[in-house]
């Protein structure tokens, strides 16, 4: 099960490659509509959650207001964010190695998570284009990711207790403009351009259960592999993740959480590989539906 937005802004489903709109499966089962869209579903309570699923299930079985699933058919899962995205710097060992020298850093690896956030005017869906922004940055680099998305609220939230929080995860792409980020000592700026931060195309429920260690994420540009890594692979895993960001801080329904991108950013070759005009870039990630932007032309 899939969570998703579609382009008319309704709440769907995507299970075993169909689309479901559940407004229209609703009405043609004579059932009511219980979430209208992606925010009602997230802010409603566990049965209502589950009596949702179900709907879809039914939809599914009996093939109703179901179409082939295709990208181009949703937007992202979220259509607006409520609060700033929450990211996770050098969370993966081997992209801190990578990125140290020509960021200027220490190459030490953390000994706390390293926390900063993206605004809300970075968030864009599947297939929609990554802007240039010429004349502000000519150094855009991407940067594949596992997001979070907060299903209860809370603070000071504890590990045993991190899972349970977490609604589901989806695909991300950190889009960052090297030079700016270099430039200015710290990261806001060069993370927080316009359309710099793609993010699903589904919401995948967890059910409160941990992923697997072994979930592959990976990142291709134009078709080329450039990203390859599984959860294991992080420096701090997600209950610690969840627990360093509530502590003091409530934790919001809806709240997006990037853990950080692995090895393979094309800051991290030598020479240097940002992306060019009209360049491609899929994230995948084990379980989800996989994201596809391209960067826009000159």
């Amino acid at each position: 099960m899939h969570y998703v937005t579609t382009k008319r802004g309704r709440l769907g489903a995507v299970i075993q490659g169909c689309l479901i709109d559940i407004d229209a499966a609703s009405s043609a089962l004579g059932l009511a509509v219980l979430c209208p869209d992606i925010w009602s579903l997230l802010d409603s309570p566990k049965n209502v959650q589950d009596e949702f699923e179900k709907l879809a299930n039914m939809a599914y079985v009996e093939n109703v207001a179901c179409v082939t699933y295709m990208p181009e058919l949703v937007g992202s899962p979220l259509p607006q964010l409520r609060r700033n995205v929450f990211c996770i710097g050098k969370n993966y060992a081997d992209h801190a190695l990578e990125i140290a020298d020509k960021m200027g850093i220490s190459a030490d690896l953390p000994k706390y998570p390293i926390v900063f956030s993206k605004a809300t005017n970075t968030l864009i869906g599947p297939l929609d284009t990554i802007p240039l922004h010429e004349g502000v940055t000519g150094k855009i680099d991407y940067e594949g990711e596992l997001a979070l998305v907060i299903g209860k609220a809370g603070i000071n939230i504890s590990k045993q207790d991190a899972w349970s929080h977490i609604f589901g995860f989806s695909c991300y792409n950190d889009v960052s403009a090297r030079d700016l980020q270099k430039r200015h000592n710290q990261w806001h700026l060069g993370k927080c351009l316009d359309g710099f931060g793609p993010m699903g195309p589904a919401i995948t429920p967890t059910y409160g259960k941990p992923l697997s260690e072994d979930t592959r994420l990976t990142c291709k540009v134009n078709g080329e592999l450039r990203q390859d890594a599984t959860l294991a692979q992080m420096i701090f895993d997600i209950p610690t993740l969840i627990a360093t960001l509530s502590a003091g801080i409530t934790l919001e329904v809806g709240d997006v959480i990037a853990t950080g991108t692995p090895a393979g950013v094309g800051m991290g070759f030598n020479p240097m590989r940002f992306l060019a005009p009209g360049d491609e870039v899929e994230v995948a990630i084990d379980g989800t539906l996989p994201l596809i932007n391209r960067l826009a032309l000159a």
